[in-house]
Order: C-alpha cells, then structure tokens, then sequence
C-alpha cells in the first residue's frame, strides 16, 4: 500500500512537468515568390493560430526590424537564437514563402435557359498554389533542427465568378478574402506544416 501512495505521488508530481507546454515564436515568413507585401506576416500569424490548437506548443509572434543599416534584413539561424532568447521561448520558427501562384481561366458554357430565354454564361476556373519552407531553430543549442518543405492547393470552379487572383487580397479587411482559393491554399499548407512540426516536436 505505501509503495502503491508513493507511487501515485510520483506520478501526480511529474505530470505538471511532463503537461508544459514548449515555447515557440514565430517569425514573419521571407517573400522569394513575389506575392507582395504583408504576406509572409499574414503566414506567421496563420501558423501561430494553427499552433494554438496544440497543447503541446505555446506559440508566440515575433516581429523583428534592423535597428540600422549594418544589421541584415534576413533572419538566419544565429540571429533567430538571438530573438526567441529575447523574447522567453525554447523554439524559434522561421521560414520562406517559396511559390504563391494563382491562375485563372474562363470557358463558355451558353444555352441556359432563364425564364425560357437563353442566356449565356461562362465558367470560371481559379487554381492557387503555395509553398512553404518552415525551418526550426533551437534557441538554446543555437541551431537548426530540421527544415520542413509543404505545399498547398486549391481549384474553385464557379459560373460567372469573379474570384481576385491577387495573394494580397487575404490581408483585406473583406468577409470574402477568407474564402478564396488563395486562403483556402495558404490554411492547407499552414495545417501541413504545423503538423509537421508537431510530430518533430
């Protein structure tokens, strides 16, 4: 019986330990696609809502700015160190927005009858891709994990559509923006590498 209490003891004290949650900060993603402006802080944010589902990882967002022009634009391994240290985490995600492509084509469909009157019509097809590079970076051994490599892709087909093709429209303020090939591409690739991280994690 008292093997059994102290037991029991052990275990009720190395499971707060064993519950915590790792840190992680996630960096605004680096554009090489040319998608334009805000997006690869529009990834980061995505990533770290995907994170938050995660008991496991307690996500945070880092901003980071050169103070002056000696100080280099790009985040690299030491330097991401150097911030998650900064800013209390274990981890520090950083990564690179690889290929943002949207593309559109449109073909008639005609002879539909409205209200007994033909009418033409045209279908729209919209396909977005994007790719992702999300590279882990240890804060306190001060190097890089594992680099992680996801796509994600999305084809609407909608008759007399007018879906925007621009990656730019995901940072408007429009209910619609949520909705678009181009978000529903970026979340799947999100989703993919979040998962990745996990099971490293």
């Amino acid at each position: 019986m008292k093997r059994l209490c102290a037991l029991l003891c052990l275990v009720l004290w190395l499971l707060p330990g064993a519950a915590l949650a790792q840190k992680i900060g996630v960096l605004p993603f680096e554009d090489a696609s040319g998608a334009g402006a805000g997006l690869g802080e529009q990834v980061a944010k995505l990533i770290r809502s995907e994170l938050l589902k995660n008991k496991k990882l307690t996500p945070k967002f880092i901003q980071y700015a050169p103070k002056g022009e000696d100080e280099p634009t790009t985040v690299d391994v030491e330097k991401a160190a150097e911030l998650g240290r900064k800013n209390g985490v274990e981890y520090v995600m950083i990564g690179t927005i690889l290929e943002a492509e949207a593309t559109s084509s449109s073909s008639g469909l005609g002879g539909i009858s409205v209200l007994k009157q033909s009418v033409g019509s045209s279908l729209r097809t919209v396909k977005a891709t994007i790719t992702l590079q999300g590279d882990l970076v240890s804060v306190q051994e001060e190097k890089l994990i594992e680099s992680f490599r996801v796509s994600g892709s999305k084809t609407d087909r909608s008759v007399g559509a007018d879906v925007s093709t621009e990656w730019g429209s995901l940072n408007r303020d429009s209910s619609g923006a949520d909705n678009t090939p181009n978000a529903k591409a970026l979340r799947d690739a999100v989703e993919k590498l979040v998962k990745a991280v996990s099971k490293r994690l």
